[in-house]
């Protein structure tokens, strides 16, 4: 399969409390949904979490897991990140990521009481992105 960025579909899915689940997915033309980020933010304590983080198949290796996670970097300057657990590929993905955004990302899962807040069961609202610069 030939990946082209110019064919493929972003979207986020905005969280329902402020500190709440946000999500970045991207889509192949026929809709499969190849790619996405979970995470967490709180502006309050200045803390982030990277939840979860998918590229699958031809789509990895070309740039889809940073251009997410530095979305999720935007406008969160000096906030302090960490992960849940990670496998093999992640251990190397996230160590790589920092070298380039000099954001470190260990695996300790901390989260702030405004981040284990029940978020409501609705359904988020969902926005299209153009794709995430490379």
């Amino acid at each position: 399969m030939l990946v082209d960025p110019a064919t493929e579909t972003w979207s986020r899915l905005l969280p329902n409390t402020p500190a709440g689940m946000q999500e970045i997915q991207a889509c192949a033309p026929d809709g499969y949904n190849f790619a996405r980020l979970v995470w967490q933010s709180c502006e309050v304590c200045r803390l982030g979490l990277i939840v979860k983080i998918r590229v699958t198949g031809p789509w990895q290796r070309h740039g889809c897991g940073s251009r997410m996670v530095r979305f999720a970097l935007r406008g969160v300057d000096a906030y302090r990140w960490t992960t849940t657990p990670q496998s093999e590929d992640a251990q190397a993905f996230f160590p790589a990521l920092t070298e380039t955004t000099g954001v470190p990302f260990p695996r300790e899962a901390e989260l702030c009481e405004h981040m284990r807040l029940r978020e409501p069961r609705k359904v988020r609202s969902q926005q299209l992105l153009a794709p995430p610069p490379g």
